[in-house]
């Protein structure tokens, strides 16, 4: 009679880890939570949630919760230098909400201003248990392609003294526009003032920050409607070959 009981115990212990077991994968993954510190290159990114979207597309994984603190015409010394009132990056970095705060600087941004910053805000990120992500965007096409060379400098030699993953927009930006393109080529990522991105270019942005994030390619996921299908791909195709590429050459 005690080993039957015995027995009819150690079933309903198997079925209850099997229920457990079946809750568990019922579970949907749990977001990751990214905030995004910049200016007026990334309102796009963030109001028309490309990044959400993308990561929802992507059937193996994580859904993406998005934050902002955005401010046009903001550098990362001017973002430290708002100090830690409500509603200021070092304030929403405090809060410790974030698996991964994403630094973007202006573009003309020089060494002297950039690296002093990057390191404060990565020590700062670091204390409140998230992770950075150095943001390196396009110059303004006037620029073209010096700014973009000195920003993926810049992004690149940090990135190697922090260890941390960088968005290559910049070189990203060069891979797309080719040998010798075209002018309508070069506008074709960026707004009429020839200084933000478009919704090509911040597209292009979105697909290169959620493979730094996830070291998951961008290719096939969602694509916003007015960006025609053959463009998507490419822009897509692009992001992850400079994301692969990028990711290699930090390791080395």
């Amino acid at each position: 009679m005690m080993n039957l009981n015995l027995n009819r115990w150690a079933l309903a212990l198997i079925f209850a880890c099997m229920a457990i077991s079946t809750a568990w994968a019922d579970e949907p993954p749990k977001p990751i939570r990214a905030l995004l510190i910049g200016n007026s290159q990334c309102p796009t990114i963030v109001n028309s949630q490309l990044l959400e979207k993308l990561a929802a597309s992507d059937k193996g994984g994580r859904p993406i919760k998005v934050g902002g603190c955005i401010k046009g015409g903001a550098s990362l010394k001017s973002h430290w230098d708002a100090g830690t009132g409500e509603g200021t990056a070092r304030a929403m970095i405090a809060s410790g909400a974030w698996d991964y705060v994403v630094l973007q600087d202006i573009y003309h941004v020089q060494e002297p201003a950039f690296q002093p910053y990057a390191r404060q805000f990565h020590g700062l990120i670091k204390t409140h248990g998230s992770k950075t992500v150095l943001f390196g965007t396009a110059s303004i096409l006037s620029d073209y392609p010096k700014g973009f060379e000195r920003q993926h400098g810049l992004h690149f030699a940090m990135g190697k003294e922090l260890g941390v993953p960088i968005v290559d927009a910049s070189y990203a930006y060069i891979r797309y526009f080719g040998d010798k393109p075209s002018t309508e080529r070069l506008e074709s990522l960026f707004a009429k003032d020839r200084a933000h991105p478009g919704l090509w270019g911040s597209y292009l942005y979105s697909c290169m920050i959620y493979s730094a994030i996830t070291d998951r390619s961008p290719v096939g996921l969602a694509v916003p409607e007015a960006i025609p299908v053959d463009v998507a791909k490419t822009l897509q195709e692009t992001a992850w070959a400079q994301h692969q590429q990028t990711s290699a050459d930090l390791k080395k």
